[in-house]
């Protein structure tokens, strides 16, 4: 049974700096620091929460996260430079992290139409790195709320952008907002799917940067 809401909930999203990535290093043993980072920092948005579980299991190593023996949802994403982690009490919720850097013409082309550049305010040409980070985070926020990852990216339409921290999509044309925050050269996005009830507030967990 999933965990009873009174109101808004407030979600934890901790980020974290991966640790391990020097080029030297195998890139097996990059990506198993990765994936260890964001359990790491999986398990501290868990106690930030409140949630009760610490077990969080998907259906295969590379597959769809499941939900944890009380109903809570989770989802993780980690990058060479940064990992993020989060739960949520019985709704689905998806998070994404993308580094700002310029893509080439053609990926920009196959995932951002016309519309979606002159929403986030591009004009017709190619997104700067600063848009595409946007809309490909929302995006990917969205498609892990769904649990249905890359395959259900062409259903998955910008069609507002009211502000740098809040994008407006749809999922086969169910309205889905993803709350966005920039984070040095990063770009953070969550979607959380809390019924009929109003966006959550976020608590954003970053690192300590000297």
């Amino acid at each position: 049974m999933s965990p009873a809401l009174d109101g808004p909930p407030t979600l934890f999203v901790v980020v974290r700096e991966t640790p391990d990535q020097e080029r030297s290093r195998p890139p097996k043993e990059r990506v198993l620091a990765q994936r260890a980072a964001a359990r790491a920092a999986l398990a501290e948005a868990a106690e930030l929460a409140g949630c009760p579980d610490r077990v969080f299991e998907k259906t295969d190593p590379r597959g769809k996260p499941v939900p944890t023996a009380s109903g809570w949802r989770w989802s993780i994403t980690h990058d060479a430079t940064l990992v993020a982690a989060v739960v949520a009490p019985g709704f689905l919720v998806g998070v994404d992290v993308e580094e700002m850097v310029l893509r080439r013409d053609l990926l920009i082309e196959r995932v951002a139409s016309a519309d979606e550049r002159r929403i986030l305010g591009e004009g017709p040409e190619p997104l700067t790195a600063w848009g595409f980070a946007r809309l490909w985070t929302a995006k990917e926020a969205v498609l892990k709320a769904e649990l249905i990852g890359l395959p259900g990216l062409g259903r998955c339409r910008v069609v507002g952008a009211p502000s740098d921290e809040l994008i407006d999509l749809t999922y086969d044309g169910v309205p889905r907002f993803v709350q966005q925050v920039r984070f040095g050269s990063h770009v953070l996005s969550v979607c959380a799917l809390p019924d009929e009830r109003a966006l959550p507030t976020i608590e954003w967990s970053f690192p300590t940067r000297a």
